[in-house]
């Protein structure tokens, strides 16, 4: 079951903005060809891979007789379940989701925007394509969790990547660093306290629960509603998040539905594995909208698509 967290008072509405490694750097990893992408490619990507002996694309090396580039470690895959109450060892999972496009609402008037400037609330220049209500957020406390999309090369369908940041975890005690969370401290016990675990209750069916109790953790660090970010994902780009990066699931808008491959460490406890909070508001529609620019979709001479908002 969902905690439940009230959304703010004051409508909000943020533009999604196109889908970097700097700008998603808080939340976790873009997954993309780095010669293609600008911010990670100091020097012109040289069309022989053999080039790369003359440096021109840092970071890869030369495999297959010469005909392709491999970059190791393109993002970074965490199991952090020795920290969970269980303590249950968990396994890699790989799982396919089949997402088909979201409704979205017309665009209207919201009171209210988030942003760092005044022109982050105004409407981008070619209009917007709709607006996606923000309803539920999730965050996977122990693992990383990464989505690739499969055969989307049609320039109508893209994904939608939102992320909030965490909040702290109370007054006077250090916040939890997003994106990964800090196990809490463990206590002293007492002899009473060792000696009480080690005798075994006389029925099998009273014998503690290895599961955590309902809400085990979910009143710290929830996430911060004020400071959302959403991203337009074009499908040469799949993510990774961070372990307990609070997210929207998966969002396909388009025509199309999407299919990702979904790589991520679990151990079968509902609690440790996935963390839900529904955002409640006084509105049908929502309190917190995500407005989608319209895409103009620009194939170069290359014939590599590029995505103007």
């Amino acid at each position: 079951m969902a905690l439940t967290v009230k959304a703010p008072s004051i409508p909000l509405r943020l533009i999604a903005e196109p889908l970097t490694p700097s700008a998603f750097a808080p939340f976790g990893t873009v997954i993309e060809n780095p010669s293609r992408s600008a911010s990670n490619a100091p020097h012109p990507p040289s069309p022989d891979p053999r080039g790369l002996s003359r440096g021109s694309s840092a970071g890869a090396v030369v495999a297959n007789q010469g005909t392709a580039l491999r970059y190791s470690d393109v993002a970074q895959l965490l199991n952090l379940y020795d920290r969970a109450p269980s303590r249950l060892s968990a396994r890699m999972v790989m799982s396919m989701f089949i997402c088909s496009p979201r409704d979205l609402l017309p665009d209207m008037a919201v009171a209210g925007s988030i942003g760092n400037t005044a022109e982050d609330s105004q409407s981008p220049p070619g209009g917007i394509e709709g607006l996606f209500p923000v309803k539920v957020l999730e965050r996977h406390p122990f693992t990383t969790q990464t989505f690739i999309p499969l055969g989307l090369s049609s320039p109508d369908t893209s994904y939608l990547v939102i992320v909030a940041p965490t909040l702290p975890l109370s007054r006077g005690r250090e916040a939890r660093p997003p994106p990964f969370p800090v196990p809490e401290p463990r206590k002293r016990r007492s002899l009473s306290e060792i000696l009480s675990r080690a005798r075994q209750p006389p029925f099998p069916e009273n014998r503690p629960s290895l599961a955590p109790s309902p809400g085990h953790g979910r009143r710290k660090g929830l996430p911060d509603l004020k400071n959302l970010r959403a991203f337009i994902a074009k499908g040469s780009q799949a993510i990774t998040y961070g372990a307990g990066t609070w997210h929207a699931p998966m969002v396909v808008f388009g025509k199309s539905k999407v299919e990702f491959v979904v790589v991520q460490y679990s151990n079968g406890v509902a609690e440790e594995d996935c963390q839900e909070v529904e955002i409640v508001d006084d509105t049908m529609d929502g309190t917190i909208v995500v407005a989608i620019p319209r895409i103009d979709f620009q194939t170069p001479e290359n014939g590599e698509l590029k995505a103007k908002l």
